[in-house]
């Protein structure tokens, strides 16, 4: 009997732990061997899967200067103005989380238009508070 028992509740905590790999869907159908594809998970949201864009070169010197304004990335840590280096990615993954997105990732390879429209709002309210600082 209490093996029985032993057995239902390991069955039972199996199933329990495996439910949240059912819940993730599998890559998009039309998914590209060429393009790169992160589970992203927005705040009250269910999770999707999100293809990142290659940057170009100024969208990331942008996305340095300002995140270096919010104090996420230190001036010191970026190594080439323009290049999308561990550290840039890690700034970016940190402001995301902040904003409540995460992905199911540990670095970027890319970026989206919702990123960037998140680290706009961020610079924007950053900047507008420190000029109000500034003037008491």
């Amino acid at each position: 009997m209490i093996k029985s028992m032993k057995n239902i509740y390991l069955t039972l905590l199996v199933f329990f732990f495996s439910f949240p790999m059912l819940a993730q869907e599998e890559a998009p159908k039309d998914a590209d061997d060429d393009k790169v594809y992160v589970w992203c998970v927005m705040p009250n949201k269910k999770g999707y899967w999100l293809p990142l864009t290659t940057p170009t070169a100024a969208e990331i010197t942008d996305f340095q200067e300002k995140l270096v304004y919010l104090k996420i990335l230190d001036a010191n840590d970026i190594t080439e103005k323009g290049k999308l280096d561990r550290a840039t990615s890690d700034a970016i993954l940190k402001m995301e989380k902040i904003k409540g997105v995460t992905y199911e990732s540990k670095e970027l390879v890319g970026i989206t238009q919702g990123m960037k429209n998140r680290l706009l709002l961020m610079y924007h309210t950053a900047k507008r508070a420190e000029e109000h600082k500034e003037k008491q």
